[in-house]
C-alpha cells in the first residue's frame, strides 16, 4: 500500500492523516447545510467539530497506549520514546469516541443545547468520516487483518506499511476495507433515519447499537495486537459489549423519559 503518499526533503504526506483531515472535512461539510435543522450557528458548530477533533486525538492515542503498553519497549524511557517516535500512527477509535462524548456532552450542557437532539444531528455524519479514516488505515497498514486464503485477501509489500514484518507478502483480511464498507453502509441508514420523523436519542441509540455490532465480528478478523480483556476478547469488543449495554440503557431511559411525558 502508500503509507506516504510523497516526500519533499524531511516532510513526508502521511496517507493515515490525509484521510483522516478528509474524512472530518467530509463529515462536517455534509452537516453545515444542515444546520437549520437544529438551529445551530456555525460558531458553536465549528466548536463542536474542534472539540470532537481534539477529543478523538487525545482519547485515541491514550487507548492505543494503555492497550499497547507491554508491547511499546523494555523499558518504561523507552516506552516514552517509542509514544512520541511517530505520533500519526497508533490510536484506538473507541478511546476517541469515548473522550470525544463526554467532551461534547459537557459542552452542550454549558451552552445550553439539547444534548440528544444535537447528538442525533452530529452522530449522523461521523460514519462518513470513520470510513474515509478506515481507507486511511488500509493505507498505512494499520489495523490489519488475520491470515487468509480468500480470494479477496490483500497482501502488503511496502516495509514501511504498519503490518507486523512477519506478515509482509502474507494475504490478510482487509479488516480496514471491511469497517469501511460497514460505516457507509451505518452512514446511509442513518441519513435516512434521520430524515424521518423520529425521537430524540434513537439516531444515536442506533448509531451505538449498529457500530458496537459491527466492531464486535469485525474483531475476530483483525490480526494486529490489540490486547485482551475477559474470557479472550480484544479490548475494542470489551467496548462493544459495555457500549451495547449502554444503548440498551438509553433505550430504557427514553422509554421511560416518553411515558413520563405522556
Amino acid at each position: 500500500m502508500h503509507p506516504v503518499l510523497f516526500k519533499i526533503g524531511s516532510f513526508e504526506l502521511a496517507s493515515y492523516g490525509l484521510m483522516t483531515a478528509l474524512g472530518y472535512a467530509m463529515a462536517a461539510f455534509y452537516l453545515l447545510p444542515r444546520l437549520k435543522k437544529i438551529n445551530l450557528d456555525r460558531d458553536t458548530f465549528w466548536n463542536l467539530i474542534f472539540i470532537a477533533f481534539m477529543g478523538a486525538l487525545i482519547g485515541a492515542k491514550l487507548l492505543f497506549i494503555i492497550v499497547s503498553w507491554p508491547q511499546l519497549g523494555a523499558t518504561t524511557a523507552e516506552k516514552i520514546a517509542n509514544i512520541f517516535r511517530d505520533f500519526r500512527y497508533g490510536f484506538v477509535f473507541f478511546g476517541g469516541m469515548i473522550v470525544s462524548v463526554f467532551s461534547l456532552i459537557f459542552y452542550m450542557k454549558k451552552k445550553g443545547l439539547a444534548v440528544f437532539k444535537t447528538s442525533d444531528f452530529l452522530i449522523t455524519a461521523l460514519p462518513l468520516g470513520h470510513a474515509l479514516g478506515r481507507i486511511g488505515c488500509f493505507l498505512a497498514g494499520c489495523c490489519y487483518g488475520r491470515p487468509t486464503d480468500m480470494p479477496w485477501g490483500v497482501t502488503f509489500t511496502d516495509p514501511h506499511a504498519l503490518v507486523a514484518p512477519e506478515l509482509l507478502g502474507v494475504p490478510l483480511h482487509p479488516t480496514q476495507l471491511y469497517e469501511a464498507g460497514g460505516n457507509l453502509v451505518l452512514f446511509f441508514i442513518l441519513h435516512k433515519l434521520y430524515n424521518k420523523p423520529h425521537k430524540n436519542g434513537m439516531i444515536l441509540l442506533a448509531y451505538i447499537s449498529c457500530y458496537a455490532f459491527m466492531r464486535f465480528i469485525i474483531e475476530f478478523f483483525r490480526g494486529d495486537y490489540r490486547g485482551a480483556f475477559i474470557f479472550g476478547l480484544s479490548p475494542s469488543q470489551t467496548i462493544s459489549l459495555l457500549t451495547a449495554l449502554a444503548a440498551g440503557a438509553l433505550w430504557i431511559y427514553l422509554q421511560k423519559k416518553e411515558t413520563k411525558n405522556g
